[in-house]
């Protein structure tokens, strides 16, 4: 699976332009899954995400400013959601967009609907 990793660092100021190298690091990889599921655990601060890049869908998960993580999904069938997640489910969506799997209309592992999420 297709993976970019932006690390920034804790001192990044909030300003309009970042610059890579100053600001944040970013690397893309390569990875299975287990390798992409440890990056994700590894975001820490605000602004840091790790996008992913499946058969049938893609993923970014970012760390906000209360260091909660969020998930912003797009899938090839017009599948749309952004949705605040914690570890666990955060996994299984990195799963599911890794074995290519359709989202349905609840966060999995949850009886939740997503935050906000559009099926075209």
């Amino acid at each position: 699976m297709k993976v970019t990793l932006k690390q920034f660092s804790a001192a990044a100021p909030l300003r309009e332009r970042y610059q890579e190298g100053v600001d944040y690091l970013s690397q893309e990889f390569d990875l299975e899954l287990n390798d992409a599921v440890y990056l994700m655990g590894e975001l820490k601060n605000h602004r840091s995400s790790l996008s992913v890049q499946g058969g049938n869908n893609s993923a970014e998960f970012y760390v906000e400013s209360d260091s909660s993580l969020r998930v912003e999904i797009y899938g090839d069938d017009g599948f749309w959601s952004d949705t605040e997640v914690d570890f666990e489910k955060a996994s299984e969506i990195l799963r599911m967009v890794h074995t290519g799997e359709s989202f349905g209309n609840l966060i999995p592992t949850t009886q939740r609907e997503w935050d906000a999420y559009v099926r075209v």
